[in-house]
């Protein structure tokens, strides 16, 4: 998919300031916000891991919540 380069830079340039604006790195944060971007428009691994985050929270929940009734 081809994607406008200024949304290419700005998720970089996020990315880089959240890594505390190292050095030299480029192409590594410029290739790391085209994966997310790959990532979040084809609906895959963004939305998995989301939801199973609150299934697991929500499992969680009821197993303390049973353990604690006891």
């Amino acid at each position: 998919m081809v994607y406008n380069e200024q949304a290419i830079k700005e998720a970089a340039y996020y990315l880089w300031q959240n890594a505390g604006c190292p050095n030299g790195q480029d192409n590594y944060f410029w290739n790391e916000a085209l994966k997310q971007l790959n990532c979040c428009n084809k609906n895959s691994c963004c939305n998995k891991s989301s939801s199973s985050k609150k299934s697991s929270s929500t499992s969680s929940k009821k197993s303390l919540s049973s353990k604690s009734k006891k």
